[in-house]
């Protein structure tokens, strides 16, 4: 049996990267750290010292991508807190996130086991979907908008960036015009 080279370079990122390449391509109940090894083209212990077993991993591959999104949504709108373009830039960014990666939006939105409470506004919710309502919800405020109109409009903001999102990062769905006049979020409130 011939033996794997020794691996250079930045291995606990390219497993991640394998393993979101692998689950959504495979799906969960077929994934292992031996396939990601062999995506790597590293042993098959070689994951090992980096993740303690096939858990672990998926944690760190939610991790990672939640990691980046947060620091694009953050960078997004530094500087406009409360105000209306901070919400259009926050939907840009969103969507933009993903059209640069979408092995991530498949995998989180379908294969990491995250939540998103929509009824539930007080419950903690994935940071990024936290930071886009806390975001919102400052400029309604700014804005005058009844309190009590604040969770109907989230659901149609939210919906219309996470919807023009799966679709753009959707294979098999084409568009030839300019999502972003798409999102003229001017009329929601």
């Amino acid at each position: 049996m011939k033996e794997k080279p020794y691996h250079h370079g930045n291995l606990r990122n390219q497993l991640i990267e394998a393993g979101i390449k692998l689950i959504n391509s495979d799906g969960i109940s077929s994934f292992s750290l031996r396939k990601v090894a062999a995506e790597c083209q590293v042993s098959h212990t070689a994951p090992y010292s980096h993740f303690k077993n096939i858990d672990e991993l998926i944690a760190a591959m939610g991790e990672h991508v939640t990691g980046q999104f947060m620091d694009t949504l953050h960078a997004s709108v530094q500087g406009l807190e409360g105000k209306p373009e901070a919400i259009t830039l926050l939907g840009q960014a969103y969507i933009d996130f993903f059209i640069e990666h979408p092995q991530y939006f498949q995998f989180l939105f379908y294969h990491s086991g995250i939540v998103i409470d929509l009824d539930n506004y007080e419950a903690d919710s994935y940071p990024p979907f936290a930071l886009f309502r806390s975001t919102v919800y400052e400029v309604f405020r700014s804005s005058g908008l009844p309190e009590s109109a604040f969770p109907q409009h989230l659901i149609t903001l939210w919906s219309m960036v996470h919807g023009i999102t799966a679709l753009l990062t959707n294979n098999g769905v084409r568009y030839s015009g300019n999502w972003r006049d798409l999102l003229e979020l001017k009329s929601i409130f």
